[in-house]
């Protein structure tokens, strides 16, 4: 087991697929991940966040309560560790077992995300962190994880997480796909639109000529189009004849008390206006001016 202290920089993220990227990967972002690691899009700054601030102040306190709640003895592994074949391969980690057997991830969740969760003590676990863990022992070389959970601060869970040499080798075949990817630079197949956009931001001003199937997407895309722009039309009727009767009133309600409909008023908020700075300081305005590529739209011609 190579342990080497590697940090969080942009360059170091973009040497290995890590437990962070494996979350991506799951949830059907990779090519987020393939656009990060070419150094073509940048990964969100999240140290900022204050969720993610807490996170790391909660972290010895969910390693506390495991320890209390098991009957085990963790210890910190501060350092990254490298896959024991695959150079490409890394994690950080929170806690692990005196034994060296059992890994321990924590995590401090809100109070809405218990719905994604099974009971206490089962297995039943979201996808992303269910392959975050899942990378984890793969690269350590571990069956089980443990993730701890602490919701909304008030209710502590623990999920046992066991993989079998199988899952572990496809993980490691879904990665190395995609890091090899990233090393020729051939983008893996994009799943939806949001993800073409990232890919391909520009266009080369030339035309290429439809497939017999692609006319046909197009004919079909049409028609779906006219159908959302009916609904939508329908729907902006329907809801002015109901805003019409409700007037200043916030509930719209039936005969028995059931709510059909409300129309309240949201709380005031505060944000920055770019049209008044710019009257009371045009100079300074002009300053923080900043010239943005245009984006590309996308349009089917009937």
């Amino acid at each position: 087991m190579q342990q080497v202290q590697v940090g969080f920089t942009p360059e170091e993220r973009r040497m290995a697929i890590w437990a962070s990227d494996a979350r991506k990967i799951a949830d059907g972002r990779a090519v987020q991940v393939y656009l990060e690691k070419r150094g073509e899009a940048e990964a969100p700054d999240l140290s900022q966040i204050e969720a993610v601030q807490m996170g790391h102040v909660m972290q010895p306190v969910i390693g506390r309560l495991t320890e209390d709640r098991l009957g085990i003895t963790l210890k910190d592994l501060p350092a990254a560790v490298r896959h024991q074949t695959e150079e490409w391969m890394w994690s950080h980690f929170d806690f692990i077992t005196t034994d060296g057997n059992t890994l321990v991830e924590a995590k401090n969740y809100n109070a809405m995300a218990r719905n994604k969760f099974g009971d206490n003590g089962s297995s039943h676990v979201p996808n992303a962190d269910y392959y975050q863990c899942l990378h984890e022992a793969t690269v350590l070389g571990v069956n089980t994880v443990i993730l701890a959970v602490l919701f909304g601060g008030n209710e502590f869970c623990t999920f046992p997480l066991t993989f079998d040499d199988s899952e572990k080798e496809q993980l490691i075949k879904v990665e190395a796909e995609l890091w090899g990817r990233i090393k020729e630079g051939n983008p893996p197949e994009a799943g939806n639109t949001d993800d073409l956009r990232k890919l391909f931001p520009k266009d080369n001003a030339d035309k290429v000529v439809a497939t017999g199937q692609l006319e046909t997407a197009c004919a079909q895309l049409n028609t779906i189009k006219a159908q959302i722009k009916a609904l939508e039309s329908q729907e902006e009727e329907l809801a002015a004849a109901i805003q019409s009767f409700m007037k200043e009133s916030a509930e719209l309600v039936s005969y028995d008390g059931r709510v059909l409909a409300t129309w309240k008023t949201a709380k005031a908020s505060k944000r920055f206006s770019a049209d008044l700075f710019k009257s009371s300081m045009p100079d300074i305005y002009d300053r923080f001016v900043v010239e943005m590529p245009g984006s590309r739209r996308f349009l089917v011609k009937g």
